[in-house]
């Protein structure tokens, strides 16, 4: 009897080793779209209350320049990373108007939302 239970047992570790050495239990895939190859970790959010929309030029998105969401921390420093202080002295920007740019995080990531169209903008090389 004692052969048999010792016979068991040794099977049942060299089932669970073989197991162990494919990888164990496959892992559920992660769920969403993929996060861009230059995503900005200053881009991250976990909602839409985490974000702001900054301008990335002299003129704003309606008018020639370019809107993106970054985290509310990081606002004020991407503003300035893009278009330092006394940088649009003197430039001059059309009038024309569109909806205001408003804040929005999709995926962990955040974006801008104009009228109804959402987009998710890559922080740019500066």
């Amino acid at each position: 009897m004692r052969t048999v239970l010792v016979a068991v047992t040794v099977g049942s570790l060299a089932a669970l080793a073989a197991v162990t050495s494919l990888g164990g239990c496959p892992k559920t895939p992660p769920t969403g779209p993929p996060v861009s190859s230059t995503f900005d970790e200053r881009q991250a959010c976990g909602g839409d209350a985490d974000c702001a929309v900054v301008q990335l030029e002299c003129c704003d998105a309606c008018n020639g320049g370019t809107a993106v969401g970054v985290h509310q921390d990081h606002a004020a420093d991407v503003r300035k990373e893009y278009v330092p202080a006394g940088t649009c002295e003197g430039t001059a920007c059309t009038l024309m108007a569109c909806p205001e740019p408003q804040p929005i995080c999709r995926a962990g990531r955040c974006g801008v939302r104009v009228g109804g169209t959402e987009t998710l903008p890559d922080l740019p090389r500066p």
